[in-house]
């Protein structure tokens, strides 16, 4: 009886061992090129203030620009904003682009997505992404020892500060906990999964004043990814936010939460162009 169950223990446990060996990693090389075409709803919920819905077409570029062993140098830039806003009053409005396309950011990633550096090249301008200052990365954090089919949940903690989004940036402190959902018969990752809390604060400057933004989330989202290239095929965001807006001359404050559903489809190719 004992070999029939070291037996069969062998044959249960055997995949996972051959999967346990595929360490998945961001395999970006020098001249990749992902477009993220993303569409957003917003539904902006502010005490005292009609209810804000929104819809975005925004289009992201993010280019590898080199590699240095474990380390990505990439350029992420905003090349198309639009929007459609709309209250419960039945006000509406449509913008075509905002100030922030064509501002690009200067990111420094290990292959396992942690974030080492982010600058931005329009550090002495001010612009906001509508609804996306706390907006999600394109490069999800991996476990710090192996990202793996058959392997437990990781979890991480990480400060980022979301120069892609803003200028002046948010700063953020979030923790996520990470899954591979999905792999092939080969055990290939195809669906990776996380649950993310954060807190961060976004101070804008206004003429002759400042709007600081606090801001409490919890979210969840997917990667799909293509077995083939191991990049993101398509992404899948929702986020629910609690705001405390904060005018600092006057010290008026208001309240509010965001609920955000986002979708990207992305497309991968090797010919880059920088936008400077």
């Amino acid at each position: 009886m004992r070999w029939i169950f070291l037996v069969l223990t062998l044959m249960l446990t055997a995949p996972l061992w051959g999967w346990a060996q595929r360490c998945f990693q961001w395999h970006l090389e020098a001249g990749t090129l992902l477009r993220f075409h993303v569409e957003a709803y917003d539904t902006v919920a502010i005490v005292g203030e009609p209810v804000l819905f929104r819809h975005r077409s925004d289009e992201w570029l993010v280019a590898c620009d080199s590699t240095r062993g474990d380390t990505l140098f990439l350029r992420q830039w905003l090349e198309r904003s639009g929007a459609r806003e709309w209250t419960e009053r039945g006000d509406s409005s449509t913008r075509t682009t905002i100030p922030h396309v064509g501002v690009t950011t200067n990111l420094v990633l290990s292959r396992r997505g942690w974030r080492i550096q982010a600058t931005s090249t329009a550090a002495n301008s001010v612009s906001v992404v509508p609804g996306s200052m706390f907006g999600p990365v394109f490069f999800l954090p991996l476990d710090s020892t192996c990202t793996a089919c058959g392997r437990a949940q990781w979890l991480v903690e990480q400060r980022d500060t979301l120069v892609e989004y803003a200028v002046p940036p948010a700063h953020l402190e979030r923790l996520y906990l990470g899954s591979v959902d999905s792999c092939t018969a080969e055990g290939v990752p195809r669906v990776l999964s996380f649950a993310e809390t954060s807190s961060g604060v976004h101070l804008l400057p206004l003429e002759g004043d400042a709007m600081q933004t606090a801001a409490w989330t919890l979210a969840h989202g997917v990667v799909e990814l293509d077995t083939v290239t191991q990049l993101p095929r398509r992404l899948f965001y929702a986020t629910e936010q609690r705001l405390r807006i904060t005018y600092r001359r006057t010290g008026t404050t208001q309240h509010g939460t965001q609920r955000t559903s986002l979708s990207a489809a992305v497309e991968v190719s090797s010919q880059p162009t920088d936008p400077r």
